[in-house]
């Protein structure tokens, strides 16, 4: 009785030795690490969620012009990947966002490692159709373009319905 009683002690002590999935995986933070850990999670919310209206304007609004038949539109190949890299932006947001509430436990970790991995496929599809829209904006809707000329292969072109709106 004794030797079980000392071993189910043993299996006790390692079960409670054992990581436990609510358990926080990093030491606890002090008063002034915590602080610049939370200025650093706002600034990233701030650039994050910057870029991610700024692109949603910019190439959102070029590429929406192209299929609406605006007189003028300046696009350039990139508005697509910019377009297409939006979902991972608000992905990278909301992850940083949750970081701010809740602590990093194995649980959570685990999840974030599951949708980390759909979001590295998404990135690794939107890359590979990306070149094909792209060269589809540039020959299908904007055959009914004149081209205004080009600067540079990394540069934007504005494209115009009538050739004397070049001139302007």
């Amino acid at each position: 009785i004794s030797k079980c009683v000392s071993s189910l002690n043993t299996i006790l002590k390692r079960k409670h030795l054992m990581i436990n999935n609510n358990e926080l995986l990093l030491k606890k933070m002090t008063f002034k690490e915590r602080v610049k850990f939370v200025f650093l999670c706002f600034f990233a919310i701030f650039v994050l969620s910057g870029s991610l209206v700024f692109f949603a304007k910019i190439s959102g609004s070029t590429i929406r012009d192209v299929f609406e038949g605006a007189d003028t539109v300046y696009y350039s190949w990139r508005d697509v990947f910019a377009l297409l890299s939006l979902p991972v932006m608000g992905y990278f947001d909301v992850l940083v966002f949750l970081f701010l509430f809740f602590p990093l436990t194995l649980n959570l970790a685990k999840t974030w490692w599951k949708l980390a991995n759909i979001i590295y496929a998404y990135i690794y599809i939107a890359f590979i159709l990306a070149f094909p829209l792209s060269l589809y904006i540039s020959f299908v809707p904007l055959a009914d373009y004149h081209s205004c000329g080009q600067k540079g292969p990394f540069s934007g072109v504005y494209y115009v319905k009538e050739p004397k709106m070049c001139e302007q």
